[in-house]
């Protein structure tokens, strides 16, 4: 039995195939004997548990759902959605990165940041800046 070049299940497809399709995909034969064991010792999953799976005698835990995608090196979030745990609309409502305020990369836009835009009041934070700089290097602070 040879799943390695099929496309992937679709995602209304039960576990247990898709399960086959994975093996089948990373060079385990589902048919093969010993290979059950092979898959369990290789990604930390119970025997039984993969077992049961193939046979598609129910749904695997959150915890199996993380242990296949890290063995497959696959996402785990669509393992989620195949197995019951999330429905199909999250894997189109993926968080957005989370919003960084961008740091100033030169003086100018550091003293615009702070809001400091007059050229006298510029003048006088560089003052100030040169002079506490001159300071820490005569004190050997930082």
């Amino acid at each position: 039995m040879t799943h390695g070049s099929q496309p992937e299940p679709p995602l209304d497809a039960t576990f247990g195939e898709w399960l086959k399709w994975a093996f089948a995909r990373n060079g385990y034969d589902p048919e093969e004997r010993g290979v059950q064991r092979r898959f369990a010792d290789a990604s930390g999953i119970p025997v039984a548990t993969v077992s049961r799976l193939l046979r598609d005698k129910g749904q695997p835990d959150v915890g199996t759902c993380y242990a296949l995608g890290v063995t497959f090196g696959i996402p785990v979030m669509p393992l989620l959605v195949r197995a019951g745990h999330l429905p199909p609309e999250a894997l189109e409502k993926e968080p957005p990165p989370a919003e960084r305020p961008r740091t100033p990369t030169t003086e100018e836009q550091a003293l615009t940041a702070l809001g400091v835009v007059d050229e006298t009041d510029r003048a006088a934070v560089r003052g100030v800046i040169a002079a506490l700089t001159a300071k820490h290097r005569r004190e050997g602070t930082s």
